[in-house]
């Protein structure tokens, strides 16, 4: 909204509007009935688009956005914060979110700063289908569920589209512009990977004109972080691109004993090669090491330890408590490089050619806290393993448009080809160090190497191989301004081959499914869309964990199907969501006689409200609820009928900004969630309590000079609740602690 001069009463959009058309006569009329109807974007919204468009624009269309054309723009007020328009969506192409009938959630890289966000959980925080199970600096990683289900660690993580391992790392925030996260099931837009969603990071790339920044932060107890990002255009016409990022995070965690130890680089590359004719290339490295962290807090019964009685949920412990031995540790590496060919070889119609390859390392010594009864005895096992990821993916889609009679087509078609190579090390294994208690752990001499130190080539064998072949096109039909249908297949070759450490074959697996989505959108009027949506999707089967009895044992894909009701609205100020979904998923579990099995059925169904917007001139809000059911509808007697564990029942989050008027670069900011109790197990033994967090925070833009500078500082957890987060059917991790992050940032 504009801002109303003091003392005089505010117009309403509408009567602004038909205050503009009077004022300027009946010749703009038409113009500003379309920026009435949104179809005119604000000139700042504008400028933003053209600096930031990723390599998924089409070329013809990010020449037009660069060309300087007289244009006159009227407009009622400024962009509300953090809106965004547009995601990618798989083999859908680029889209409007308004057009898209699944739930997508999209944050940008200025709501990620301002939140002072470390991990995709501090990301997706303020998202009410979203729920932590870990913690980056206590556990492995920041891992979470999104509407109960957990994200896939080998297929859940893409890169511009393309497909990522991120088992058990955090990947590094700084070197993207925006974060996307699909909602559910991607069967179609994917291909395999668990029901819970998609997380896609969008590189950031070269800006039109030169452009850097540099950044300080701080993470209490003691981490210091420091980080640069550089970026622009040179040669003829700006023919070439080039975008360079670098960061260290050092220092002393707030976990007591606690150290962290992380470097980054990024570097994007492109070059325009004709007008409609673009080339780029990227790369990503991370190495991360962790101290003190551990796999987590485990009731023995869970783990096939001997106890002395039945375990229950302990009580919660400060995140800031040791719990493993010092000198424990997690470490990973990331090497990622990424390359596309993007032609727009006719009017509405483009091609993408676009490979990623990456690679993760993965090094560990940490401990599984397994608890022997009740009064908080346990012992300490640690685990050392060392494990190398590759992944492969290679995509050709082409998008465009045609026109049978009064009826538009916007078809998206394409190949795709993906292989993951899994490699583990000989030497892993297990043992007790040492005997503890909860509250007062014990410290023992802990076991493994760090990743620097151990040798590659002679202590890995190919432990499996997973390859899957694609093809798949969609066609949404758009009859009206009203109506619109979708209808998309994808069918995949899929071929699992696991090897034993001597080389020798020891399982196989093939299928070759058919993945449909079907979706039906209606537009009553311009800035609301109704739409109902039906998805299948595979993912990769369960194997038995090491202490299973039936240990090793890999299981074919398991099928879920969504079915997903709901509306979005894109208003003047506001940005409105609500979705009502069923997902049905296949179940794995381990079974009370400590066998690991897979079979039956979990339903969830859920319903999720959430807004994004402007209160007043000088207030932004964001929140909402989601309420849950889900349950064990097939399976054997002992978790029939039960709850999904990690699942809770009701999310609620609001988050608030608060630009104050007498000093212009000022804001403040506060936010809370709270997280109903969850299932611990499958057969619902243990449960973890319900929790609610505060946070606040206060920012400060201005100059220095003529350099431009802003100030955060924003408090976690300022009650300093304590708090359990359960993952993975019987794992406990501490929540964090009161947490202090600040920096400061300079643009140049």
């Amino acid at each position: 909204m504009s801002t109303p001069r003091r003392g005089r009463p505010a117009l309403t959009p509408l009567a602004r509007q038909l205050a503009l058309i009077v004022a300027v006569g009946g010749a703009a009329a038409p113009v500003l009935a379309q920026t009435a109807a949104g179809t005119t974007a604000s000139t700042t919204a504008g400028a933003t688009a053209g600096a930031t468009a990723s390599t998924t624009a089409s070329p013809t269309a990010t020449a037009t956005a660069q060309a300087e054309l007289p244009t006159v723009h009227v407009t009622a007020g400024s962009e509300p914060a953090y809106r965004a328009r547009d995601a990618s969506t798989g083999a859908l192409g680029d889209k409007p979110l308004q057009d898209t009938p699944f739930s997508v959630s999209v944050v940008p890289q200025e709501l990620i700063e301002n939140r002072q966000a470390i991990t995709l959980g501090d990301v997706f925080r303020g998202d009410p289908s979203v729920a932590p199970i870990g913690d980056g600096y206590i556990g492995e990683s920041a891992g979470l569920t999104i509407r109960g289900l957990h994200l896939d660690l080998l297929e859940g993580y893409k890169i511009d589209g393309l497909a990522i391992p991120n088992w058990g790392s955090d990947v590094p925030l700084e070197h993207f512009e925006r974060v996307e996260l699909l909602k559910g099931l991607g069967g179609f837009m994917y291909g395999f990977g668990a029901p819970g969603g998609i997380a896609n990071f969008v590189t950031k790339r070269p800006t039109s004109k030169f452009a850097g920044s540099a950044s300080l932060g701080y993470v209490s107890d003691g981490v210091l972080r420091e980080a640069i990002d550089v970026g622009g255009r040179f040669g003829a016409n700006d023919m070439f691109g080039a975008r360079v990022g670098f960061v260290h995070e050092e220092g002393d965690t707030f976990v007591d004993g606690g150290h962290i130890k992380r470097d980054s680089a990024s570097v994007a590359l492109d070059a325009r090669l004709s007008p409609n004719l673009r080339w780029s290339l990227d790369g990503l490295y991370q190495q991360r090491n962790v101290k003190g962290a551990y796999y987590g807090i485990i009731p023995g019964q869970d783990f096939g330890a001997p106890v002395t009685e039945f375990v229950n949920t302990p009580r919660t412990l400060d995140g800031s408590q040791r719990v493993a031995s010092k000198g424990t540790y997690y470490e990973t590496e990331i090497k990622s490089i990424g390359t596309e060919l993007n032609w727009g070889f006719a009017d509405d119609w483009n091609l993408r050619t676009s490979y990623r390859f990456t690679q993760q390392n993965r090094g560990n010594a940490d401990s599984a806290i397994l608890l022997l009864d009740n009064a908080g005895n346990y012992a300490e096992n640690q685990y050392s393993s060392y494990s190398r990821y590759h992944y492969q993916h290679a995509q050709t889609m082409a998008t465009g448009k045609v026109r049978t009679g009064g009826i538009e087509h916007d078809i998206a078609a394409g190949l795709s080809w993906q292989s993951l190579v899994q490699n583990w090390g000989n030497f892993s294994g297990g043992g007790i160090i040492g005997y503890g208690n909860l509250y007062d752990p014990g410290q023992f001499v802990p076991t493994g190497l760090p990743l620097s130190r151990v040798p590659s080539s002679d202590v890995l064998y190919r432990a499996s191989r997973i390859e899957q072949k694609s093809v798949f096109f969609s066609d949404t039909i758009k009859f009206n301004e009203q109506w619109s249908v979708l209808a998309g297949l994808r069918y995949t070759r899929y071929d699992q081959t696991g090897y034993t450490p001597e080389g020798a074959i020891s399982s196989t697996y093939k299928k070759s499914p058919v993945t449909p989505t079907l979706a039906l959108m209606y537009k009553p009027v311009q800035p609301l869309t109704l739409y109902g949506s039906y998805v299948e999707s595979l993912e990769a089967g369960g194997s038995a964990p090491l202490t299973a009895r039936n240990a090793g044992e890999v299981f074919g894909p398991l099928k879920s199907r969504q079915y997903e009701i709901g509306a979005k609205a894109e208003l003047e100020d506001w940005t409105l969501n609500a979705a009502l979904f069923q997902i049905q998923r296949g179940l794995n579990y381990l079974r009370n006689d400590n066998v690991y099995t897979q079979d039956g059925e979990t339903r969830y169904r859920g319903i999720e409200l959430s807004a994004r917007g402007k209160l007043a001139r000088d207030w932004t809000l964001m929140g909402g609820v989601t309420l849950l059911d889900s349950e064990n509808v097939e399976a054997s007697p002992d978790v029939l009928g039960k709850r999904a564990y990690s699942a809770p029942t009701f999310k609620a989050t609001a988050y608030v900004e608060y630009a104050v008027p007498p000093v212009p670069g000022l804001v403040l900011s506060a936010g809370g969630q709270y997280v109903s109790k969850m299932a611990l197990e499958a057969n619902n033994s243990n449960w973890v309590p319900a929790y609610h967090t505060f946070d606040a925070g206060i920012r400060y833009s201005t100059k220095l000079g003529k350099t431009p500078a802003v100030f955060r500082l924003v408090v976690d957890n300022l009650t300093n609740e304590k708090y359990w987060l359960p993952s993975y059917g019987f794992i406990l991790t501490q929540g964090a602690p009161r947490t202090v992050r600040a920096s400061a940032t300079f643009s140049f």
